[in-house]
């Protein structure tokens, strides 16, 4: 998937002065104007989900759907209610983003077959085999090439991550409707951003130390699963259930914290 798209944000000297315009007027060439030049947190909370993006998904149907949020998310901002437009709209696009992911429900039922015949197949071989299956004897068992089977392993990887991502934007909405039906200051946003931040790295503080490696490996290093087995020594698969159990683990955590 590609990273850059040829529009490019065109920035506006005094964005808060045309954004009160736009507010008071309902101009369309004030809004585009603000488009324009807030684009690019559009591509800012794609790159924030590349590991999550599938690769043949056009990053151009991804963009397509950050602009649209955009363009709701300028129609619907209200700058008299605390919440920065920055934060308002990136969250919005991301949460856009994933929704759009989660209409692709192909991906969610080839995901969930896949997973079931892996899980079959590994555990077939782990018993005749008295150990753990490479990915080249798990992928000749299924009838698969390598490159299917790592395929595969990732369209799983990437259902069970959208799932988590869900999660942390509902909390992370919670924060900004906490800040503005309270109508506080743009510092109490800040703590309460900080203080979730706080609690998603005391859940992955608690992880067992494999599991917190492979989660810094993959969202922090952006290694893709093939590369973090290749520098932990373990198959792709096996990697794959370490990142499964973690996100559940931090998911459970987490769900608490939206509780409270």
């Amino acid at each position: 998937m590609s990273e850059s798209f040829a529009i490019k944000e065109v920035k506006l000297d005094n964005p808060e002065k045309v954004m009160s315009e736009f507010k008071a007027t309902g101009s369309v060439e004030l809004r585009n104007k603000l488009v324009m030049h807030y684009l690019n947190l559009v591509n800012l909370a794609i790159y924030s989900m590349r590991s999550v993006l599938l690769s043949n998904i056009p990053f151009e149907d991804f963009f397509n759907q950050g602009v649209i949020a955009l363009i709701d998310c300028l129609e619907r901002y209200d700058p008299t209610r605390g919440a920065s437009f920055d934060t308002f709209s990136y969250l919005a696009i991301r949460g856009s983003i994933l929704k759009y992911m989660r209409k692709q429900n192909w991906l969610t039922n080839r995901a969930w077959d896949a997973q079931n015949k892996i899980s079959q197949g590994r555990k077939y071989l782990e018993q005749k085999l008295l150990r753990e299956p490479t990915d080249a004897e798990l992928a000749e068992y299924l009838g698969i090439t390598e490159q299917q089977l790592s395929q595969r392993i990732v369209e799983i990887a990437s259902v069970d991550t959208i799932s988590f991502e869900e999660m942390i934007e509902q909390a992370w909405e919670g924060v900004i409707e906490k800040s503005m039906d309270n109508s506080k200051s743009h510092v109490d946003n800040d703590l309460l951003e900080n203080e979730l931040r706080g609690e998603l790295a005391k859940a992955i503080d608690c992880l067992d130390p494999k599991e917190k490696q492979v989660i810094s490996l993959y969202y922090y290093e952006n290694l893709n699963l093939r590369e973090i087995g290749e520098v932990l020594d373990i198959s792709q698969q096996r990697v794959s259930q370490i990142r499964k159990k973690a996100l559940d683990k931090l998911y459970e955590k987490m769900k608490e914290y939206r509780c409270d």
